[in-house]
């Protein structure tokens, strides 16, 4: 008789109600130790319900990673609108990650479907897709809230002129309701004199909202917040908590503790134990690297995925510290195999090598000497092959 492994799984017992709260899209709905960031926003952010179309506001959160900037872009916004609707304003929020949507025109495209959901990929310039934002907004009389998320990336990697084209979106026009506002997210966005106009930069300069790292009790009521939705009543330890606490503080990183958090649930899981005990988070912390960033990782496409998966299993294979755009290739349609995916060329695979070079996730350099022809050659600098490899594997399946 054949075993089936899924049904196998999911009869099985889990520590876990559900896992989606532990998911790096989950955004609460009390944020724990933010209030103040909230109120310094909703101050900021008041004129635009107080006096619609007479103004409009730009604002930049910056931080380091895990201190909960995104969520509170996210939960402002979410309040924006609730208030707007009972004022019978019409005010639309669209939160879009930059590293994801990684080109002006991409971005431009995104927020347009949000109005018009069908509307053609190609065809039309970017400057065609703003002056066709414009017009929506303006015959519609709607106005919207723009999140650009991972701004500091975007900004290095293409410039500045996104913010520069979105807050002139109305300079040509006399009197004309101001129905554009934005709130800018990164880790430390480059404000430089050289990439924006003085206007646009003191205006940037003037409202920017920075985010300190969390200390271990915030973290504590962050953890508490979440196991509660996540996991049956009674299966994490108190203890548990408190070690994945003492763990993240370090680094005041909310996120690599929730992905602690459930790691260590995953690791119950597989024993087939109903408590977290502490010694889950301690396994859990030697598991996971500090550069194996999951909502990086999270927001790739699947070949970008897969195609990661074989370099990190040709890399341990080998035992190098570069391997060649060859030998990745070899190993990538071996993978596609065991995932049921279709590779795809090797001009495709090499701009996928390329953009993760961009986004930080693998190193590249051009082959030298000893070596035949000109090649890619790519490697790891801030993560053992092995463990990036037992890491995707788990984010697959």
């Amino acid at each position: 008789m054949v075993r089936d492994y899924i049904e196998d799984e999911l009869g099985r017992r889990s520590v876990f109600k559900s896992e989606h709260f532990l998911s790096i899209d989950y955004v609460p709905e009390i944020l724990p130790h933010r209030d103040s960031e909230l109120r310094s926003l909703a101050q900021s952010f008041k004129v635009l319900i107080a006096s619609p179309g007479h103004t409009s506001q730009k604002f930049i959160i910056e931080g380091p990673v895990g201190t909960g900037k995104t969520a509170v872009a996210k939960r402002f916004a979410e309040q924006m609108v609730q208030a707007a609707n009972r004022r019978n304003i019409s005010l639309q929020k669209l939160h879009i990650n930059c590293r994801v949507n990684k080109s002006t025109y991409l971005v431009y495209l995104k927020i347009l479907r949000a109005f018009k959901p069908k509307f053609p990929r190609r065809g039309h310039s970017p400057e065609e897709l703003l002056q066709m934002i414009t017009e929506i907004l303006d015959r519609e009389d709607q106005y919207l809230l723009l999140i650009l998320d991972e701004l500091d990336y975007f900004i290095r990697q293409k410039g500045a002129d996104i913010l520069y084209d979105l807050t002139r979106l109305t300079d040509d026009r006399l009197n004309a309701p101001q129905r554009l506002s934005i709130i800018g997210v990164g880790r430390q966005i480059p404000l430089d004199e050289s990439l924006f106009d003085q206007s646009t930069l003191s205006t940037l300069q003037r409202n920017i909202l920075r985010f300190e790292k969390y200390d271990s009790k915030a973290l504590y009521d962050i953890l508490t917040e979440r196991k509660d939705k996540a996991f049956l009543d009674g299966t994490v330890m108190n203890e548990t908590l408190q070690v994945i606490c003492d763990i993240a503080s370090e680094r005041g990183d909310a996120r690599y503790a929730i992905e602690l958090l459930w790691r260590a649930g995953k690791q119950a899981d597989r024993n087939g134990v109903n408590t977290v005990i502490p010694d889950f988070a301690r396994q859990a912390k030697s598991d996971t690297h500090p550069e194996l960033r999951k909502e990086v990782f999270t927001a790739l496409p699947i070949q970008s995925k897969l195609l990661l998966l074989a370099a990190a299993r040709q890399l341990k294979e080998v035992r190098s510290a570069y391997i060649t755009m060859g030998e990745v290739e070899e190993m990538y349609r071996t993978v596609c195999e065991e995932y049921g995916q279709e590779p795809r060329a090797h001009t495709q695979v090499w701009e996928w090598i390329q953009d993760l070079n961009a986004h930080g996730v693998v190193d590249t350099k051009r082959s030298g000497t000893g070596q035949r022809g000109q090649t890619t050659l790519i490697g790891f600098s801030d993560v053992p092959a092995e463990l990036l490899e037992h890491f995707l594997l788990d984010l697959l399946d």
